[in-house]
């Protein structure tokens, strides 16, 4: 087996795995709802990580990566849009309190990271921090206006709480497929892969119940013809399970995206629902409307509610509740907060995050030794989906979602090349040779001949060949 590159376990990596789960597990707030406590440590935390990170070695070049210098170009932007803001002080607000935690956690992940093992490590905190979130939502949870979600912070808002769960499923299994032995994570996350697509169902969240269907699907596609039955069971069954959980008011929602009846044949809960598809879509148009208005510059980071207020009193001459509303769709945030050039460098760096691996699945295709690159490419790419999923229903630009999985992104295609690197060095096969070498008499493939299969069509002939570089000897 081709040895990897070993990366020493600096303080830096510790912390890192820490900051992890606390970010992403929103472990100071479900801790708050738990123990009625005050927990404030995900800054403490993030800034002893990026200390960690300037002095003990972390790798700073990697953060300027592609991926890196488009979500540094988008800070910058951003903070050129601030002083045509509507209102700077809001957009200062926002920069302090969301994105400086989110670019910082890019940071800290592409270069306190080094090498597929702590690559995998992290993954597997990811695991336990929507293992965390998932059980603290069946003890603490509740379920108001019959959709599931925590009693307050961010995930009480049970379309946040279908989102973090969607986003973590593929690291839980990302812990199945990799874990060796029977270890309690392996066997807690393998729990997860059933209990989370029934949370998601009983949130009522039809953007999140939308992205897990297209998640399966991309899942389901490349397994082999033996487990395609026992997994296609394994999903109806799940199903039902799901159906028979949920509360009737999550049904209905769900049930809308189908149905075309009028107001008057509609229970209250399809109704509402209704209401909340008209309100989009409403969010949806007047969020274009801005961007048309203010291409460039946006109206502000963060300053979409107070320019859609206005704008609906200078249009019709009153003021409208609804208008004070997110745009519930990440790109529309974008492009009528930051512009057209923010809209843009953000969506660039996300394409980035799938080409990146897209590569570290080329390198990584064929090579046993290397399954895990495979197997980390396989599960960020599915997170990235779900994040890109469910960015159409939500307002989550400046959330620490993707800078996060950027971060992680940028760490398993260095580890990946450093791999790659360090087996060409020692002397390994590296990519199929695609043309014959000198000295080396290419065998040729006959069909329905005795070993002449497609399996060993490429193996040297017998007796008599000689070895590439004999020529030269």
């Amino acid at each position: 087996m081709t040895p990897s590159p070993i990366h020493p376990r600096r303080p830096a990596f510790y912390l890192t795995v820490i900051f992890v789960f606390v970010v992403y597990g929103r472990f100071p707030e479900v801790m708050d709802l738990a123990t009625g406590l005050e927990f404030h440590s995900a800054r403490i935390i993030m800034g002893l990580a990026f200390l960690a990170t300037l002095l003990f070695g972390g790798n700073l070049r990697a953060v300027f990566s592609k991926i890196g210098i488009c979500l540094f170009a988008f800070t910058l932007w951003l903070c050129a849009c601030v002083p045509f803001s509507i209102w700077r002080g809001g957009s200062v607000k926002m920069l302090r309190d969301f994105w400086a935690l989110s670019i910082f956690s890019y940071v800290i992940l592409a270069s306190a990271v080094q090498g597929l093992e702590q690559c995998r490590k992290i993954m597997y905190t990811l695991a336990a921090a929507t293992i965390f979130i998932e059980v603290f939502t069946w003890i603490i949870g509740r379920a108001e206006g019959g959709r599931i979600a925590m009693r307050g912070g961010i995930l009480a808002n049970a379309n946040y709480l279908a989102l973090m769960l969607v986003m973590g499923l593929p690291f839980c299994l990302f812990v199945v497929r990799t874990k060796t032995g029977f270890s309690p994570l392996k066997m807690v996350s393998l729990l997860m892969l059933f209990t989370i697509p029934v949370t998601i169902a009983a949130t009522g969240s039809r953007g999140g119940l939308v992205t897990l269907g297209v998640m399966f699907v991309l899942f389901f596609i490349p397994l082999p013809s033996s487990q395609k039955v026992a997994v296609g069971v394994a999903a109806l069954i799940l199903s039902v399970v799901a159906i028979a959980w949920s509360t009737r008011s999550a049904l209905d929602r769900f049930k809308v995206i189908f149905s075309s009846g009028t107001p008057v044949q509609l229970s209250d809960s399809e109704r509402s629902a209704v209401e909340s598809m008209d309100l989009r879509r409403t969010l949806l148009l007047s969020s274009l409307q801005l961007t048309l208005r203010h291409p460039l510059l946006g109206v502000g980071p963060g300053m979409f509610s107070v320019a859609n207020a206005n704008f609906i009193e200078e249009t019709t001459g009153h003021s409208d509740f609804d208008a004070w509303h997110e745009t519930h769709n990440t790109f529309t945030q974008l492009s009528c907060e930051s512009g057209l050039p923010g809209l843009f460098l953000y969506c660039l760096a996300l394409l980035l995050c799938f080409k990146s691996l897209y590569t570290v699945s080329k390198l990584a295709r064929g090579d046993p030794e290397r399954s895990t690159a495979r197997h980390l490419a396989f599960a960020l790419r599915l997170a990235l989906i779900a994040f890109t999923g469910t960015a159409i229903f939500a307002s989550n630009a400046y959330a620490y979602y993707f800078p996060m999985l950027a971060g992680l992104c940028v760490a398993v295609e260095r580890a990946c090349k450093e791999q790659f690197a360090s087996s060409v060095a020692a002397g390994a096969p590296s990519v199929p040779q695609l043309a014959p070498q000198v000295g080396w008499v290419q065998p040729r493939f006959q069909p329905g001949v005795a070993g002449g299969s497609k399996a060993i069509a490429w193996k040297r002939p017998p007796g008599g060949v000689p070895r590439s570089g004999d020529a030269a000897r």
